[in-house]
This record gives structure tokens, sequence and C-alpha cells, in this order.
């Protein structure tokens, strides 16, 4: 049997898709599912080892987490990681523009709230985002779960976590004080619209991006750059589309490109097994600015908390939460779009 050392060590490379010596990245994952399931292979094995295997789970996700966030949302977002009970500080750059900065964050009622700043200082307050998983012995004794995809499960749910919480302060947003009226559109998809709203961003960075979901990117269609009539009528009546734009739609079906701005896909999903709640509001996209100050801050505080639960029928439930703050700091240099011409089916979960 692998020492605890080892298995922390595979875990971590079963996790970045990496191998240690004497390893190949595809039998990295067999490895380590087959020395956790020997850790539990019975009820018995598994209380006698749990605390080992919750090390192996909390390492994992102190170590991948935090980066996983990162490189998804580096593009906007400033993500600090403090010990616990540490707060993370953010200075205010100063300007011309420091009388427009707004704070929107996660309040004590559980509401994201929006208010004046007036120090050169903030703090971004955490609050607990919770995760739990069932282990059920019967099936882990057939071969049929493994005590690892209850991990890869933990760790692929916190960062989804984060991501919600990002999305949930930034839609938040959409009607917050100081939000300036350009800064905004809410009605059917326009071309012009969208483009008025990059415009304004590109104000405050080296250029912009589309953040948005696949309903709105599909929503969007191919972009006709040309009016009826500005060239003479030879053109079509639905004026002269990219040919990059239908070669994107042809290979992916989605536009990559709206008039010089990337356009980036926020992955969807559902959180239910009727497909009908979807994990991210297909109605909003956002329009952030790149190369500036990042508007929106992350903070993960202290060590991931582990325990677990036996239920009547045996099985046994790991509950494992962390604390997380996330805060939106500006309204004035990034934009917000609400296609309400897409079926609305997103609701707000309770994070």
């Amino acid at each position: 049997m692998a020492t605890i050392k080892e298995l922390k060590e595979l875990a971590l490379h079963a996790a970045r898709g990496t191998a240690p010596a004497n390893f190949t990245v595809e039998t990295v994952d067999e490895a380590l599912r087959a020395e956790l399931s020997k850790m539990a292979s019975s009820i018995n094995e598994f209380q006698r080892n749990k605390y080992d295997i919750f090390d192996i789970i909390i390492e994992t996700i102190e170590e991948v987490v935090p980066k996983r966030v990162s490189n998804a949302l580096d593009a906007f977002a400033e993500v600090r990681v403090v010990p616990n009970g540490q707060k993370a500080i953010f200075k205010l750059k100063t300007g011309k523009q420091r009388a427009k900065k707004f704070l929107t964050r996660v309040g004590l009622s559980g509401v994201y709230e929006t208010f004046r700043l007036d120090s050169k200082t903030f703090t971004v307050e955490p609050d607990a985002l919770g995760i739990g998983a069932t282990l059920d012995f019967e099936r882990m004794l057939d071969g049929s779960e493994a005590i690892a995809d209850t991990m890869d499960a933990i760790t692929e749910a916190f960062a989804d976590g984060i991501f919600n919480k990002v999305q949930m302060a930034l839609r938040a947003a959409l009607n917050a004080t100081g939000r300036p009226a350009a800064n905004k559109v809410t009605g059917s998809y326009s071309a012009a619209n969208l483009f008025k709203l990059v415009s304004v961003v590109r104000a405050y960075g080296n250029g912009a991006i589309i953040l948005a979901p696949p309903e709105f990117i599909g929503a969007m269609g191919a972009d006709a750059i040309v009016p009826v009539g500005t060239y003479g009528t030879s053109y079509p009546s639905n004026g002269v589309y990219s040919p990059d734009d239908i070669e994107a739609i042809h290979r992916t079906g989605y536009i990559n490109l709206f008039r010089g701005t990337p356009v980036v896909q926020i992955p969807q999903s559902y959180t239910d097994e009727t497909n009908t709640t979807t994990w991210i509001d297909p109605q909003i996209a956002y329009v952030l600015p790149t190369g500036g100050e990042k508007i929106v801050k992350v903070v993960l505080e202290g060590e991931t908390q582990m325990w677990d639960w036996t239920n009547r029928d045996q099985s046994i439930e790991i509950m494992a939460y962390k604390k997380i703050g996330t805060a939106i700091l500006t309204q004035h240099n990034w934009g917000i779009y609400q296609n309400t011409g897409i079926t609305q089916t997103y609701v707000e979960p309770n994070l």
C-alpha cells in the first residue's frame, strides 16, 4: 500500500493531469483510485482511514481550486488566498474616477448589496460555501463507486460554486446603485446596442471581452456589418455578414469575435435531471474591460474543513466547506446586457 505522502502526490498529479516518475498520465488516475479504494473497502476501513482521506482531499482542493479559479477568471478577476482569520485588503486606485466607485458584495442577509465606498481600502467579507457528497458502501463494494469519484466531485463543486458566486455578484449589479444607463441594456438583442456597450467599456482598459452563455451567443447570430443600401442595392436585404462569423457558426455553432471584441463562452449546464433549470442565466452577457483594473475580487480564506455523517441506512455523507468572498468594485467601467427575448431558465441558487 502506498504511503499517505505518495497518495497526496498522486492526487495532485491526477488533478493537474501530470504524472510522477514511474507513472504515465494515463495510469495516475487508475493507481489513485485503486489505493483510495483500499482505504475505503468497508465501513470499518473508511472509519480507520477517513482523516487521512480527508487530508488528501483537502490538500488537493487547496492546490487545485485557487489555480483553476484564477486561470478561468484571470481576464477580469483578482483572486486572493489568505489564512483563516486574516482579511484581504484591497487598495483603491485614485484618480478622476474614484468618486464613481461602488461596491457590490454579499451582505449579512445573504443578499448582494451595493453601497458607496468612502475609504481608500476595503475588505471582502467571506461566507461559507458548503459541499456534500454521499458514499454508498454497497456500490463501493461492488465497484460501482470509488472514493476518488467523491474527491473529484467535491473539488469540481468548489470551483463551480466560486464561479457561480462571481456570476451572482455580476448579475446583481444589473440594477445596482451607481450603474450608469450607458452601461446596461435590457430588451431584445441588438448588435448596435451591444457595440455601444463595448465602446463604453473599451475606454477603461486596453480592450474588452464579451462573456456570455451559449444561449446568448446563439441569439447573436452572425453580425450584419454592412447596413442595407449603404453601398447600393446589390447587397442582400439582410446585409453583408462576416465570412469569419459564418465559418465560426459552421464549425462551432457560435461566433467568437464581435467587431474586434472576443466572445468568450461561459460553460452552461443544468441543476436538475429534467434539464429545465440552467446553472448560468441564459439571458445575460457581460462586457468586461481587459488590461486595466480587475473589477471582480475573489477571496478564499482559510483551509477547507471536512467531516462526515452516518445516515440510518449506513450510507455516509462527507461534508466540506470553505470560506469564500466575492465583490464587484465598480459599476462605470463594465457593461451588462439582458436579452429578454431568451426564455428565462435560471433560478438563483442558495449558495
